[in-house]
């Protein structure tokens, strides 16, 4: 509340589109509502709810990716149970509903997954990936636990992996990378990586740490203005994908 409060009256910059549609709302237009949430595992789930429900106008992304932490443990079945009784709130083919039948899953898939010692001391959220191979539809994924194991097990950089799933990429001739279950249906939407493809995209994405969009640039020029950097510095960071802590993505 304390970062809205100086974002509309203007005693800091605004530093995404988000915070940019909040410092335009003068505060005495802006309601507030109350979540009461009594786990951390149940935190994403109320939050997508929220989201569905009211639709604010400063997130344009109405979903976001499930994401579990090892340390839940069975705690994962108390919100397994929440995330039944929210399909209940929505119709069927809704998209209330197929989000939610994607938590559940996700959910289900991750209190069956076997963690490493390593993985158990993580103290941060986790975010499956799945690897299904196109040429066998009926074979089930391969899953990762975390994005780090699978980028070791497919041996990719991270914003490699962002840049296939997030434009829906085929990578190496027959798999389909995804953070989410699958229908076969889906398949025929991956394509292979056009020749050239950097020369034909336009806008950057710019996603954090947690994998989460935070801006959005019509170009590199665009960029480099916002971050006060050089052009060169700005392309080049673009062609590796990174910058600072940030990973970047052309569309």
């Amino acid at each position: 509340m304390g970062e809205y409060y100086k974002l509309t009256l203007g005693l800091r910059n605004p530093q995404s589109a988000s915070e940019l549609e909040i410092s335009k709302t003068p505060g005495t237009e802006w309601s507030l509502e109350f979540l009461y949430i009594t786990t951390p595992q149940l935190s994403l789930v109320y939050e997508q709810y929220a989201i569905i429900s009211l639709k604010p106008t400063i997130n344009k992304y109405l979903q976001f990716v499930p994401r579990v932490n090892p340390s839940w443990g069975n705690n994962l079945n108390n919100a397994i149970h929440e995330i039944e009784k929210f399909l209940f709130l929505f119709h069927e083919g809704s998209e209330g509903y197929n989000r939610f039948s994607v938590f559940l899953k996700i959910y289900q898939i991750a209190s069956s997954l076997k963690y490493e010692v390593e993985d158990m001391d993580n103290k941060i959220y986790c975010i499956l990936v799945f690897v299904y191979n196109k040429n066998l539809p009926n074979k089930d994924p391969i899953i990762y636990s975390s994005i780090h194991k699978a980028l070791k097990g497919l041996q990719i950089s991270y914003s490699v992996l962002l840049d296939y799933i997030n434009n829906k990429y085929i990578y190496s001739s027959n798999l389909i990378l995804s953070f989410e279950p699958l229908i076969q249906d889906s398949f025929s939407d991956y394509q292979e990586k056009p020749v050239g493809d950097n020369q034909l995209r336009k806008y950057v994405i710019v996603f954090n740490k947690d994998n989460e969009v935070v801006f959005e640039f019509k170009s590199a020029r665009e960029m480099a203005r916002f971050f006060k950097i050089d052009g060169k510095v700005a392309r080049a960071a673009i062609i590796k994908g990174e910058f600072q802590d940030f990973l970047l993505i052309l569309f």
